[in-house]
């Protein structure tokens, strides 16, 4: 075990003697005051907060700095350096920057947390958490809070959202209305395909599915479709079928990962998928900003419709495709961590902090600008302020459901102003997988993983997006899988969770 790590600032030595000199009670007034006026005077804790954007970089990035940092500064005495990365080459750039020791303070993990604890990249936040992240415990809950332990320690801090997120469809409103169509004859994936086979004879210039990223047609395992029907537990290599049994087993062995496969390839033949999908870097928000695509699956419970319009220009509907289950794999899903390179953990952790209890810090990184990016609306949500839209304003990020505690930030206009209460309240009823709080030491088993990824790397893309023939490449996928460590990866995984289900289920 490592040494738990001490880090004095210079503040607190200030403070330190400012009290011993105090002198007693009646000295004790004066000594907070001399304490409070040297805070003024030391130099702000400088840290990098780093975060993936799905879009376009924002043009007034530095402007939110500098007003996220007014407060920050005054409340923390930290001030953060923001760091946007484009969303296609956020793990690339991330890894390159943790291994380096390039200067990382806070960010989020998407979807790699085992992983990176496994590779001993993440801080153990155990104690900054008891000491400086009080309002993170209470934002999140300690249920959801379990989800992001390893053996018994605090890895990072799930994203202040809905947790019973189901995967959409979401169509262009104004192309389904130009041709007669409505999104509620939706209920399976056969009544997509009639949808697409009608708009790709009369739009043939638009994709009707496009990627959310390399390789990530949303409508397979790697994403979105089974989210709702099995626990990933962490990482996707050995899952949880359903919620009512024990057994770890390979998802790419399924029938359900074989069927979705064999959809995706026939959508791919009849040209449906975008072409490049299994190696476009374009995000989805642009593909559909320029209308290059028809519709994408999301993920997400209330306002998606809103958040594309608001992103793109162009109008949607979305139909929710399964019924929710809150698993571990969500909770780790989006997780904010320290990472090693961190060299002010503590001015970290209370900035991290700050982003799940002042609701000013989170509306300025979520919306922006009160005024010049956005303004309130009479119901009390918020929107453009007259002569700005997605198209010229200088802020259009959309993604507050990635930042820090959305639940306490603005409700976009086009939203249900009780969106937010709602996702608090889904959060409390969903179903609940029977492994949520289970997250598994992959540590004994890393470079099996290293080995399975870059089969996963090789593979993935091609079948997830129909442009390989799973008749083909998928019996040549799971052989590969397994030479490369993966039934062992499964049974390391079985084996810590029938221990945690033990220990848990007395």
């Amino acid at each position: 075990m490592k040494k738990k790590r001490k880090v004095i600032t210079l503040l607190a030595m200030v403070a330190l003697l400012v009290s011993a000199c105090s002198g007693g009670n009646g000295g004790s007034n004066k000594g907070e005051n001399d304490s409070k006026e040297t805070e003024k005077n030391v130099k702000p804790v400088e840290i990098v907060y780093a975060y993936p954007v799905f879009g376009n970089i924002p043009a007034d990035m530095q402007r939110i700095e500098d007003e996220v940092n007014k407060i920050s500064i005054k409340e923390i005495n930290v001030k953060a350096k923001l760091l946007p990365i484009s969303g296609g080459n956020w793990g690339q750039q991330i890894n390159l920057m943790v291994t380096s020791g390039e200067k990382l303070d806070v960010m989020p993990t998407l979807g790699n947390f085992n992983n990176m604890v496994a590779q001993k990249q993440l801080l153990d936040m155990t104690d900054l958490m008891d000491s400086l992240g009080q309002g993170i415990t209470s934002a999140v809950g300690d249920n959801f809070l379990k989800g992001t332990k390893v053996d018994g320690k605090v890895y990072g801090v799930t994203v202040g959202n809905g947790k019973a997120a189901v995967p959409n469809i979401a169509m262009r409103k104004d192309i389904l209305d130009k041709y007669g169509l409505s999104i509620d004859s939706v209920n399976t994936i056969d009544d997509i395909a009639k949808i697409y086979e009608v708009i790709s004879e009369k739009e043939p210039q638009m994709a009707m599915l496009i990627p959310n990223g390399i390789g990530n047609v949303t409508l397979s395992p790697a994403s979105l479709l089974f989210q709702s029907t099995y626990d990933n537990l962490g990482d996707g290599l050995g899952v949880l079928l359903g919620n009512d049994n024990h057994k770890v087993v390979n998802l790419f062995e399924t029938e359900e990962y074989t069927s979705i496969l064999k959809t995706m390839n026939d959508w791919y033949q009849k040209g449906y998928i975008l072409k490049d999908a299994a190696t476009s870097n374009e995000s989805a928000v642009n593909l559909l900003k320029a209308g290059k695509g028809f519709s994408e699956f999301t993920n997400g419970e209330v306002g998606l419709d809103a958040q594309l319009a608001r992103n793109t220009g162009h109008p949607f509907v979305t139909k929710k495709l399964q019924d929710p289950l809150i698993t571990s794999g969500i909770i780790q899903g989006l997780t904010w961590v320290i990472p090693v390179t961190s060299k002010n953990p503590e001015a970290a952790m209370k900035f991290l902090n700050l982003t799940y209890t002042n609701a000013d810090v989170v509306n300025l990184i979520d919306w922006g600008i009160e005024g010049m990016h956005y303004e309130k609306k009479q119901d009390g949500t918020i929107g453009y302020p007259s002569g700005v839209n997605a198209s010229n304003t200088g802020y259009a990020f959309g993604q507050d459901w990635l930042m820090g505690n959305q639940l306490i930030a603005h409700v976009w206009d086009g939203n249900d102003p009780n969106n937010y209460n709602i996702l608090e309240e889904n959060n409390k009823t969903a179903p609940i997988s029977i492994a949520l709080g289970f997250s598994y030491d992959s540590s004994k088993v890393k470079t099996e993983i290293a080995n399975v990824n870059n089969v996963i790397d090789q593979y993935r893309p091609g079948l997830d997006t129909g442009s390989l023939d799973p008749d083909k490449y998928l019996p040549e996928f799971n052989a590969k899988l397994k030479a490369a460590g993966l039934d062992k990866i499964i049974a390391e995984k079985q084996k810590q969770l029938d221990a945690w289900f033990a220990a848990n289920e007395k």
